[in-house]
C-alpha cells in the first residue's frame, strides 16, 4: 500500500463535509449549534442516540459506543483499512494524493497494478465497442435485448462482447505497447499445449467484474453457443483479480445501498442488471456461485440488511441455506424475496407488470426465519404422524432461535395450524 505525504490526512478533513458523508447512511437532524443526531448507522435503534459533530468532524453512539473521526467513519461503514479510506475520501473530495518515498519494489508493484488495471480498462472498452458495432455481435445483442435489457441499462454495467478470433485482444494489445506476459497477469490470455497464446475470451457476452471504486479485475463470460464449453466462465485467479473476493456491481449499488440501508442479492449478471432497470439501484449479484465469507464481509460493507433475491428453484432455495449463515455470521440482518416458482429477477422484470411487480415483491421480503419455517412447511408430509414429526423437528430450531417476539409467535400459529396441533 502506498504511502502518503504527511498533510495528506488534514488536507482531506478539511475538504469532505462529513455532514453529507454520515447523511448518505442516516437521516441527521440539528439538535444543537454544533450536534446532529440520527439513527445510529452501526446498530438497531429505534430513538437516536447517535450524533456528530461537523465542524471537528467526529462522530459518537451512546447506545453502542461507535465512534472516531471521518476516516474511523468511512473504515467502519465501507469495511476497509486506513489507506484505502484515505484514497475513498480523497477521490470523493477531489484531491489528488501525493506518494512519499517509497521501497523501490512497492513503487514498482503499484506502478504495474496501475498498468495492468489500465489494461483491464481498455479491454472492457474494446468489448462493448463490439458487442454494439460488429455484425458478429448480432446474436448477442439479440439475446440481451430479448431477455428485456435496454441498450442504455448495458453500457451503464459495460457489457460487451469477446469476438470469435483466436487473437484480436492479443494482437491489439500488443500493438498498444503490452507484453504477453501483462496479458497473462490481467487474465486476458492463455498458452496453448504447444506455447502459443490467444485470447481467453472468446465469443462470448462479457460482464466486467469490478472493485468498489469501479475499476476492471477481470471479467465473467457467458457463451452463446451450445459447443463452448461452460455456460459461464470466468477470468482465472490472479494477481488482481479473486472471484471469492468479488460481488458483481458493488461500485454501482454502494451509494444507494447507503442510503437505503439494505442490499439486493440476487444470482446473476443479468438479474442484477435487470433490478437496476426497475429502480433496485442496490442490487448486486452473487455471480451463479457459493457466497463466501469474504464476500459476505464485502455485503457488510454496502449495508447492515442483505435481502436475497435468489431464483425460486431447488438451487436458489440451497444457496439461500447455505448463504444465510455465513451472513448472519458476520452481523448482518437477513430477509427473503418470495420470488414465484421457476422465476427468476430478469423474467419479472421483462414481464407484464415488470419493474412495478418486481418492486412490490422486494418491498414484501421476508425474514429468513419466516422463509425457512414456511419452506419446510410446503414440503410437510401432514397426512401422516411420522410426517408432521419430521417437519416439526425441522422448523422447531428455527422458532426456538428467535427471541420472545411477535415474528416468533407468528411462526408458532402458523405451524400449529399447518400441522394440525
Amino acid at each position: 500500500m502506498a504511502r502518503y505525504a504527511e498533510d495528506s490526512k488534514e488536507r482531506i478533513r478539511a475538504a469532505i463535509d462529513f455532514v453529507e458523508l454520515v447523511g448518505a447512511r442516516t437521516e441527521l437532524k440539528r439538535a444543537g449549534v454544533q450536534r446532529l443526531t440520527g439513527l445510529c448507522p452501526f446498530h438497531e435503534e429505534r430513538s437516536p442516540s447517535f450524533g456528530i459533530d461537523p465542524v471537528e468532524k467526529l462522530y459518537h453512539c451512546f447506545g453502542c459506543g461507535a465512534g472516531g473521526d471521518v476516516f474511523k467513519f468511512v473504515m467502519e461503514t465501507e469495511g476497509v483499512d486506513f489507506p484505502t479510506s484515505l484514497e475513498l475520501l480523497a477521490e470523493r473530495a477531489g484531491i489528488e494524493l501525493v506518494v512519499q518515498e517509497e521501497d523501490p519494489r512497492a513503487t514498482e508493484r503499484r506502478a504495474r497494478r496501475q498498468r495492468l488495471l489500465a489494461l483491464l480498462e481498455r479491454t472492457a472498452g474494446y468489448y462493448v465497442r463490439v458487442l454494439w458495432e460488429a455484425p458478429e455481435a448480432a446474436g448477442a445483442r439479440e439475446y440481451l435485448l430479448g431477455r428485456g435489457l435496454l441498450e442504455a441499462s448495458l453500457r451503464e454495467f459495460r457489457v460487451g462482447y469477446a469476438p470469435s478470433g483466436w487473437d484480436k485482444v492479443l494482437l491489439g494489445s500488443r500493438r498498444a505497447g503490452y507484453s504477453e506476459e501483462e496479458l497473462r497477469a490481467a487474465g486476458l490470455i492463455q498458452r496453448s499445449e504447444k506455447g502459443s497464446h490467444y485470447d481467453a475470451f472468446r465469443g462470448r457476452i462479457t460482464f466486467p467484474l469490478c472493485d468498489r471504486r469501479g475499476n476492471v479485475l477481470g471479467f465473467g463470460a457467458r457463451a452463446m453457443r451450445d459447443n463452448q464449453g461452460p455456460k459461464y466462465v470466468n477470468s482465472r485467479e490472479s494477481e488482481v483479480f479473486s472471484k471469492g473476493k468479488q460481488v458483481y456491481a458493488y461500485d454501482l449499488a454502494r451509494a444507494a445501498a447507503s442510503r437505503a440501508g439494505s442490499v439486493v442479492l440476487a444470482e446473476g449478471y443479468t438479474d442484477v442488471i435487470s433490478l437496476r432497470q426497475a429502480g433496485v439501484e442496490n442490487a448486486v449479484g452473487l455471480m451463479g456461485t457459493a457466497l463466501t465469507e469474504a464476500q459476505a464481509q464485502e455485503l457488510k460493507g454496502l449495508a447492515r440488511t442483505v435481502v436475497l433475491c435468489l431464483d425460486a428453484d431447488a438451487a436458489g432455495q440451497q444457496a439461500m441455506v447455505k448463504a444465510a449463515g455465513l451472513i448472519t455470521g458476520v452481523g448482518c440482518e437477513l430477509r427473503v424475496v418470495p420470488l414465484p416458482a421457476g422465476a427468476d429477477p430478469a423474467d419479472i422484470v421483462a414481464g407484464e407488470d415488470g419493474a412495478e411487480a418486481m418492486r412490490g415483491l422486494i418491498d414484501r421480503a421476508m425474514p429468513f426465519a419466516r422463509f425457512q419455517v414456511e419452506r419446510a412447511l410446503d414440503r410437510a408430509q401432514v397426512a401422516t404422524a411420522e410426517g408432521r414429526d419430521r417437519t416439526l423437528d425441522e422448523v422447531a430450531p428455527v422458532i426456538e432461535a428467535l427471541p420472545p417476539s411477535v415474528l416468533r409467535e407468528e411462526l408458532v400459529q402458523i405451524t400449529a395450524g399447518r400441522l394440525g396441533l
